[in-house]
């Protein structure tokens, strides 16, 4: 549907937004106008301010989040700071990145009814609308089913039909596919062309010019906390190629990914070693494992066979709810195996504790807040060595360490955040420093799960850079992602995850 031409259903002018007094804003000079009926997709690289906009679109900043906001700001002719909750919701809906941030209930239908019911619908009016917004987001069959028994892309399409429940006449959805598989991205362009059509103002926040981004007729790019280009997107895409890939929003042309010697080398000795000794053992052996999460609860996992080695990479794919994140979490130990099925160096991995499986296998969760611990982005990363070293409070870590600590932070883009609170960093970054942090000290296996969602092509490429690295020193990595196309060139291989089943 073409936007009609009245007053702006969203304005901003001259807006600027700043966290703490005296940081540098994260918003500055920001003037633009949406009309009712537009789909506007905004992009830009981590830390661009894109995600800012979308809270300060919502009220949530400066109202809960707090933070210092100039200028002026309007949806739907109110100020989403000052106007009552109950009018912003009617006016505007919003997704935010971290799903698990919005979801307050314990079954799926409750959180999808609990705009509608706070807003004080009658009963039918709310059964419709909580019956169209999960159908509309294909989880109809989990109606009744724990929010926190699902996986990821599950509890971030709960979100996704909570906003739609309430109906809103502007829809705002940060990084909506981040954590979905293939065909639930595609379902939800569909999704969203539908909503176009019906007249609803949209607008998509992503840190590439993903698919959703293309789709929409006008493409705004953010850069520094400005408004680097906005225009038609197929007029940007066509004229302006070299400058979105300058800005980071489109890959740069594909190049082989440097084959380290140290990689040519591992190789090397490992077939020398099949010559002439007898081969290595693995170091992760999985046999015949299931899993249920309860004795009457359907198998999540069904007959997975495999082995890895060290110095292997994988990426462990498949479609959301599938077991990869089970798998993982089994792997980990943050989920306990039936005994004799994980084998870790050749122990069964249902005698090992948590304590004994962490101090060889580094996990990066796919929220990666939830395993902040320190104030500064510095002390994030310097903390597991404080605690595999056990330094008291004020006891000074060796001069290697605080000097790969400065070196990661340069290979991830942070070398000027290291005093920043990890919190206060875009959700690529975050992922970023979780990966790094989890990298600090040497490991046998690192798992990743869902470390590109949300990440610009920087900092994709920083990630696989520091896989690279941890191969070349003979660690093995697992990287549980809807991306393969992220790792392009990369020397890998692939699981996939079918219905709890493992194709190699």
């Amino acid at each position: 549907m073409k936007p009609t031409m009245t007053n702006p259903i969203i304005e901003l002018h001259d807006t600027a937004f700043r966290y703490e007094a005296d940081e540098a804003p994260a918003v500055m000079g920001v003037t633009l106008a949406v009309h009712p009926g537009e789909w506007i997709a905004i992009t830009g690289h981590s830390g661009s301010g894109k995600s800012t906009i979308a809270q300060l679109l919502s009220g949530y900043l400066p109202r809960a989040g707090g933070g210092i906001r100039d200028g002026g700001l309007l949806v739907g002719g109110l100020d989403p700071a000052e106007a009552g909750i109950a009018e912003v919701v009617q006016r505007i809906g919003i997704l935010f990145q971290d799903p698990d941030a919005q979801l307050v209930q314990g079954r799926v239908e409750d959180e999808v009814a609990f705009g509608p019911e706070n807003l004080r619908f009658d009963v039918p009016a709310i059964e419709q609308r909580v019956t169209e917004a999960l159908a509309a987001v294909d989880l109809a069959e989990r109606r009744y089913d724990s929010v926190h028994a699902l996986s990821g892309g599950q509890r971030q399409r709960t979100a996704i039909a909570a906003v739609l429940a309430l109906a809103p006449p502007v829809l705002v959805f940060d990084e909506p596919v981040a954590s979905l598989d293939v065909k639930s991205r595609r379902r939800f362009l569909a999704l969203l062309r539908q909503l176009h059509r019906e007249g609803r103002t949209i607008v998509t926040v992503s840190g590439r010019l993903d698919e959703l981004a293309q789709a929409a007729p006008r493409l705004i790019v953010m850069g520094g906390g400005k408004v680097m280009m906005d225009g038609p997107t197929e007029e940007l895409l066509g004229q302006k190629r070299a400058r979105l890939i300058e800005l980071g929003v489109l890959p740069a042309p594909i190049l082989a990914a440097p084959a380290t010697e140290s990689l040519a080398q591992i190789s090397a000795a490992a077939a020398e070693e099949r010559l002439h000794g007898s081969p290595p053992k693995p170091l992760l052996q999985i046999q015949d494992l299931s899993f249920a999460y309860g004795n009457n609860e359907p198998r999540v996992l069904e007959d997975v066979n495999l082995t890895l080695n060290a110095g292997e990479w994988r990426l462990l794919c498949g479609e959301n709810g599938s077991g990869k994140t089970t798998l993982s979490r089994l792997l980990m130990g943050l989920l306990s195996p039936p005994r004799g099925t994980i084998w870790w160096q050749g122990q069964d991995a249902a005698k090992l504790t948590l304590f004994e499986l962490a101090g060889d296998i580094g996990y990066v969760f796919q929220q990666p807040e939830h395993q902040f611990v320190a104030a500064t982005v510095r002390e994030e990363l310097l903390y597991g060595p404080r605690f595999q070293m056990r330094l008291k409070s004020g006891e000074v870590l060796p001069k290697e360490i605080a000097e790969r600590a400065e070196e990661l932070l340069q290979s991830i883009g942070l070398a000027n955040r290291g005093e920043d609170s990890p919190y206060l960093l875009s959700g690529g970054e975050k992922r970023l420093l979780s990966a790094a942090a989890a990298m600090m000290m040497p490991r046998k296996l690192y798992i990743l799960d869902e470390p590109t969602a949300g990440t610009d092509y920087g900092g994709v490429r920083a990630l696989a850079a520091l896989c690279r690295r941890a191969v070349a020193g003979g660690a093995s990595v697992i990287i549980i992602t809807h991306e393969p196309e992220c790792f392009a060139g990369e020397q890998l291989s692939i699981w996939t995850m079918e219905r709890g089943r493992l194709q190699l």
